[in-house]
């Protein structure tokens, strides 16, 4: 089963209100942003998105929120990882029910897992949707305590008939370059290091999960289309402006970054929810005019 998901695929903020509550007309409007300005597709719910401290409603909300307004424009892959599998099974079931590309799973996280207890876990989540619904393993050992390991991956291939993607989190680019030559063209990988798009791209990574393109989708655009068109020093160009990006937003650490940097596009981003905080004003300054700086360096 070829996925066919390929390109920039913006890992979605979701921007609160002040009280907590998801701002659904905020949220839209970024949305019909990054539409227009050409990403490929949207990732809610992942950790860009704040998406494990969201209740299960919450998450469901959200889902058929951004499936709803994407309206078949771009394809969507709701991030569906829980902690607990009973939960994960539930969004994936509910994701699929409201017409998601995809999903994807970050491995349950806090209790070490056995490869075996892992497997089953996938299993379950496979079997909890139809044969032809594409399932990503989620593979982020920063944040989670258990990887998706290139055994595991190979496993998932050979024993289930949807698990044919891997958001890899990491820039351990010999891994994945093992994985990809394990795993022929059985595999779909979306890279979550921006600053690893373009060497990712020419070992056979298909696309990017990214934080950064909320705010600035267009130098990942013009990487793709640059790449796909073999023209490789404007790719060359757009992957140095990504990697900007990256150190102003420090890699995604803190996430008020991105909520405060969309009022420089005109939007709103919102607040962060509890336990994340915001940025002080001194942070909110420098943010600014790293971004100005950026802009007036990089315009066209």
């Amino acid at each position: 089963m070829n996925l066919h998901h390929r390109g920039v695929y913006t890992a979605l903020i979701t921007p609160f209100t002040a009280d907590g509550k998801v701002d659904y007309t905020a949220f839209e409007a970024l949305l019909e942003f990054l539409i227009a300005k050409g990403v490929h597709g949207l990732f809610p719910l992942g950790t860009t998105g704040e998406g494990i401290l969201l209740s299960v409603e919450e998450r469901k909300q959200v889902a058929e929120f951004v499936v709803r307004i994407a309206n078949g424009r771009v394809p969507v892959i709701v991030h569906v990882g829980h902690v607990r599998t009973e939960e994960t099974l539930d969004l994936a079931r509910h994701a699929a029910s409201v017409g998601a590309s995809a999903v994807a799973a970050v491995t349950p996280f806090y209790f070490h897992l056995e490869p075996s207890e892992l497997f089953q876990h996938y299993l379950a989540l496979s079997q909890s949707v139809p044969d032809d619904f594409p399932v990503f393993t989620y593979h982020i050992p920063s944040n989670a305590r258990n990887a998706v390991t290139p055994e595991l991956i190979q496993r998932l291939l050979d024993e289930t008939p949807n698990i044919r993607g891997l958001k890899y989190s990491s820039d351990q680019l010999t891994e994945l370059q093992d994985i990809l030559l394990a795993a022929g063209d059985d595999l779909t990988v979306l890279l979550g290091p921006d600053h690893l798009i373009l060497p990712g791209l020419t070992i056979g990574v298909q696309g990017s999960v990214s934080g950064c393109s909320n705010v600035f989708p267009e130098p990942y655009v013009r990487l793709f289309q640059a790449y796909w068109a073999g023209q490789w020093q404007e790719a060359q160009r757009q992957q140095k402006v990504i990697a900007e990006l990256v150190r102003i937003f420090r890699s995604g650490i803190q996430l008020s970054l991105f909520k405060e940097a969309l009022a420089f596009r005109g939007l709103t981003g919102g607040h962060v929810r509890a336990p994340l905080g915001p940025l002080s004003a001194d942070q909110r300054r420098l943010l600014f005019d790293q971004l100005e700086s950026l802009t007036q360096r990089y315009e066209g």
